[in-house]
């Protein structure tokens, strides 16, 4: 008999369990008094995070020459909390998952949820929406089923993407078929599984209902808006930016080009400093 979706998302959470780190990295935002003390404290609390992340500090980026040199508090200082946050989630969400693919290809995953990352975090709060502070961590986890699909059953996501591919059937209809649940069911059940925090939770469920306000509104928004980009496959009609999140990219990316290069660098980075 098939597992159900809670299963597997149960089995592929103790094959994949989030370390400590995470849970407290997601504890902590920007507004909480004293979180320029904390963030540091908190990746002191795992070598290998605060290892690569002075990996990160020395690589090509927009932050290099101002951190190369610097401690942690003084790279902290001078980039600002959300860059150093936002680097040490996706650090440890790469170690945590799935690292081997040969269906999908495994930098592009990463670079499309960076990019939703950011997007979502622009609008999530420019809009000022409740739980804004996950904004970055549901742009990472919004698809991580699609990892764990594979590692399940990677003939049959290949099966899967082939169809979807040639456009036609909407690919949650191809993946229920196949599978009995989506990708994004998965990554639902998966958030759950992995005891993340409820308003993170909420913002990826909301995507499997349908819904449109709050932080999965912003959420879907940065999906749209990283499909229309071209940091995903797209199949189907075309989309365009909407002018409040174009206005976004242009004044805190300096255009979708600079959104490009924001997202290169940190997985390059991210990337090296894995290794």
């Amino acid at each position: 008999m098939a597992l159900s979706v809670a299963d597997v998302a149960a089995r592929a959470a103790v094959r994949h369990p989030m370390p400590a780190v995470m849970y407290e990295l997601l504890s902590v935002n920007e507004s909480l008094p004293g979180a320029m003390t904390v963030l540091p404290a908190i990746i002191r609390l795992d070598a290998d995070l605060e290892r690569r992340l002075a990996d990160v500090s020395r690589a090509d980026g927009p932050w290099r020459e101002r951190t190369v040199k610097h401690t942690l508090e003084q790279g902290l200082a001078e980039i600002g909390f959300r860059r150093v946050h936002s680097a040490a989630l996706l650090i440890t969400a790469m170690k945590a998952l799935p690292i081997e693919t040969r269906v999908l290809d495994y930098l592009a995953f990463w670079r499309y949820s960076i990019a939703v990352s950011f997007v979502t975090t622009s609008l999530a709060y420019a809009r000022r929406v409740e739980g804004r502070e996950y904004a970055f961590a549901a742009g990472l986890f919004h698809d991580v089923g699609r990892l764990i699909l594979e590692e399940d059953d990677p003939a049959g996501l290949e099966a899967v993407r082939g169809i979807q591919l040639r456009g036609g059937v909407p690919w949650h209809e191809v993946e229920r078929s196949a599978f009995g649940y989506t990708a994004l069911d998965l990554s639902v059940a998966l958030a759950r599984a992995w005891r993340l925090p409820q308003p993170l939770v909420d913002a990826i469920g909301g995507l499997a209902q349908g819904k449109r306000a709050g932080l999965t509104g912003s959420l879907r928004d940065g999906a749209l808006a990283a499909r229309t980009l071209g940091f995903a496959t797209s199949t189907g009609r075309h989309l365009e930016l909407t002018p409040e999140t174009a206005a976004l990219i242009d004044r805190y990316y300096e255009g979708s080009e600079g959104l490009r290069r924001r997202v290169n660098a940190l997985l390059e980075s991210a990337t090296i400093a894995s290794m």
